[in-house]
């Protein structure tokens, strides 16, 4: 098992990574870079009446993909261009921006999704098409900095593609409001994400999270209160209460639901999964600690400082060697590489909380 939070910085030693083939901290914004731009996509942004946001098949998938609608922003800019912006699908509208309706909306448009989100965008015409396929996402190095996480990778290919310096910087994600500090008296409150899309691989189990909150409960000295958060086809635990630990289970709610609970926490534990990952995009308040298992820990983070990891031997691998097991056709048989989330014991994921909360301190 490692353990690494989201404040560290990867070195080009550190992970197997494409080289950007230029030093991104010392090349001012706006700086052209050394490599040919892709003319067709610079004509594309200089033509295009608006953008179209739209993601509706997976909801970690899409909010990493907002690095590339970010990217596609702070070209307009550069291109000292206004552009408004369309969210379609149940994904694509929760990227933080103005909606523009139709009829104002001028064509061509840049539609920026996943296939069944361009469906519902149905291009036509003049339309430029940009898919964001996770698979196909490689971590990035400047030749002293790794850039491994997704955001970042969607980002700076785009920054390659226009042949620009652009302005963003880590984590590559687009701005958000900050949610407003609550305080819930003396009480800790903890959101577990029990749900998974891959139960025999990445479900870690609401009896170890709840573990898990006990422990933590007990040594930071307070009460605490337990969302179990599961999915729209799990069963719902049955709520309890002990001295030290209120259990209430979340079955099926609504996404705005859920990220109004995680604006509300102090720490979000969870499975890899996109309600996780929701839990670091929309709350700056919780620590949120995800549990990898499959895929690389820092490649399926937001890359937010409040975002940490606990990986086994198997996600260090991915993440070491940039893999992929759906890009490099691992055999998904293969049990003897692969380590069981079980193994990182509750006490350790404890431990781990303890400290996230004592570093959102600092």
């Amino acid at each position: 098992m490692t353990r690494h939070w989201g404040s560290t910085i990867y070195t080009s030693e550190q992970v197997t990574s494409v080289p950007l083939g230029y030093d991104r901290e010392a090349t001012p914004v706006g700086e052209p870079l050394p490599e040919h731009p892709d003319n067709g996509l610079r004509r594309t942004l200089e033509r295009c009446g608006q953008i179209v946001v739209a993601f509706e098949g997976k909801l970690g998938d899409s909010l990493f993909a907002f690095g590339t609608v970010t990217a596609i922003a702070d070209a307009l800019a550069l291109f000292a261009r206004s552009v408004p912006l369309t969210m379609l699908g149940r994904y694509g509208r929760l990227y933080p921006g103005r909606k523009a309706t139709a009829s104002s909306s001028p064509s061509p448009r840049f539609i920026v999704g996943d296939e069944p989100g361009v469906a519902l965008a149905r291009p036509e015409g003049e339309d430029h098409v940009l898919l964001c396929r996770p698979e196909q996402a490689h971590c990035r190095s400047d030749g002293r900095h790794a850039y491994p996480f997704l955001p970042a990778r969607y980002y700076l290919a785009i920054e390659e593609r226009v042949g620009l310096r652009l302005p963003g910087g880590p984590p590559f994600m687009p701005s958000r409001q900050s949610d407003p500090a609550v305080s819930d008296g003396g009480t800790l409150t903890i959101a577990a994400v029990t749900a998974t899309s891959w139960p025999g691989r990445k479900d870690y189990g609401a009896e170890r999270f709840t573990t898990a909150a006990r422990i933590i409960g007990r040594v930071t000295g307070r009460r605490v209160r337990l969302h179990l958060v599961s999915g729209r086809d799990e069963t719902a635990h049955r709520s309890w209460n002990s001295d030290a630990v209120r259990v209430e289970p979340v079955a099926g709610a609504d996404l705005e639901t859920l990220a109004a609970l995680f604006t509300r926490c102090d720490l979000v534990m969870g499975n890899d999964t996109g309600l996780t990952h929701l839990a670091a995009f929309v709350s700056d308040r919780a620590e949120v600690i995800g549990l990898y298992g499959r895929h690389s820990h820092s490649k399926w983070r937001t890359g937010f400082k409040h975002h940490h990891a606990l990986a086994t031997l198997f996600s260090e691998r991915m993440h070491r060697w940039d893999m992929c097991p759906v890009r490099d056709g691992l055999d998904e048989g293969d049990t003897e590489r692969r380590t069981p989330l079980s193994a990182i014991t509750p006490d350790t994921l404890a431990d781990t909380a303890v400290l996230a909360l004592e570093r959102g301190r600092v």
